[in-house]
């Protein structure tokens, strides 16, 4: 049997938000055709009894000064500089046909033993657009050195494209900047774990469920809560917004005197939040281009009010379907989000829509094509 390495930036299991699942779930499925080894730097919370076998590598902090002076990407020095030896070894070890990296980032770091073998590289985003996003919402040093990472991206992630075997892109407006620089590209849309349809509550919440440890997140919840939240008020006195997610307990102060937010933190499981939900809110206009928070929503029967951003990322399954709103300046998306409250019977034919629209989204059916390419490239390097 083939044997495939996939290296992450964080253990994958328990897959409990957007980057884990994505990953766990690729690794799932492929280690239904090869022999899969999931290496990641130890932090953060991680499961015991992994699906698929695991190799957790000591890890620490490196100083920044080091990744910040490199020309390559600092967040991938950030993960990559402690476990380089280690993962080296492992890889003399494990003896892989193909190393599948989750992030580009990861990839520019790439130590020499893995180098050997095929390259398999996720582009969870275009990372010289996706920094370049960030400049503006920064100032002082901070806006210097996000300038300098979009400016180094512009460099390095053309190389790691070229280098690559094959470039995993997660929309097809990605793919066509890929194919520009990569011989084989494959597009691999975030899919979603199937769930029995439930309609919402009539009284339901409006859910701001995201990873608050990123900033466009944090940048486009003040917003709602500053801009469209009250406008929200004006027309439903009643209404609702839950806050959830990793890190979202950070900002249970700063939205304790706002009428009707409620900030629950991080959870273990975002089952009863999204069953008490009306609907769900994708407010953020900046960062990456393909958010798995809005298919997952619509697989869990639930409408998704968002931004033309976040809606640009959206798989071509559910694309175009009459299945969630999009605005952009806060009285549209008030607007939206009071629509999406008040008219239960309307909102229950859209979610409807957007599940349905999702039954194409399953993970086996949407990594598939991907699986068979890794196949066929570990195979191929098996034999040669």
């Amino acid at each position: 049997m083939t044997r495939v390495l996939v290296v992450s930036v964080e253990p994958p299991w328990p897959a409990q938000h957007g980057g884990r699942l994505r990953t766990a779930r690729v690794a799932e499925a492929l280690s239904g055709h090869a022999e899969v080894l999931v290496a990641f730097p130890d932090h953060g919370t991680r499961q015991p009894d992994a699906p698929v076998a695991t190799r957790p590598l000591a890890w620490s902090a490196p100083s920044a000064v080091r990744t910040r002076a490199s020309g390559r990407p600092h967040l991938g020095g950030h993960y990559m500089v402690p476990i380089a030896d280690a993962l080296d070894a492992l890889c003399a070890e494990f003896r892989p046909d193909a190393v599948y990296w989750s992030h580009s980032y990861l990839a520019a770091w790439a130590p020499p033993s893995s180098r050997r073998v095929p390259q398999v590289v996720e582009f969870a985003n275009i990372e010289s657009r996706r920094l370049q996003t960030l400049v503006t919402s920064a100032h002082g040093w901070q806006r210097m050195a996000r300038r300098a990472e979009a400016t180094k991206a512009a460099f390095w992630e053309p190389r790691v494209a070229a280098r690559a075997a094959l470039c995993v892109a997660l929309s097809p407006p990605d793919a066509d900047v890929l194919r520009g620089w990569a011989r084989d590209v494959v597009i691999t849309p975030n899919g979603v774990d199937v769930w029995p349809y439930d309609p919402s509550p009539s009284d339901g919440y409006a859910l701001a469920l995201a990873s608050y440890d990123y900033e466009p997140n944090v940048l486009a919840l003040r917003t709602l809560v500053r801009d469209v939240w009250p406008l929200v008020r004006a027309a439903l006195p009643a209404a609702r917004l839950v806050v959830a997610g990793r890190r979202s307990e950070a900002l249970g102060p700063e939205f304790a005197a706002a009428p009707g937010v409620e900030v629950l933190g991080t959870l273990d499981d975002v089952a009863d939040v999204y069953a008490g939900a009306a609907l769900t809110v994708a407010p953020a206009t900046t960062g990456g281009g393909s958010q798995l928070k809005l298919t997952e929503s619509m697989s869990r029967g639930r409408s998704v009010v968002m931004s033309t951003f976040a809606a640009n990322g959206l798989p071509a399954a559910v694309r175009g379907a009459d299945a969630y709103w999009v605005a952009d300046d806060p009285d549209s998306f008030a607007k939206a989000v009071v629509v999406g409250l008040r008219d239960t019977p309307a909102r229950h034919a859209r979610e409807r829509a957007g599940w349905q629209r999702c039954a194409a989204l399953g993970w086996p059916e949407t990594v598939r094509e991907l699986v068979d390419a890794i196949s066929t490239l570990a195979a191929r390097t098996a034999t040669s």
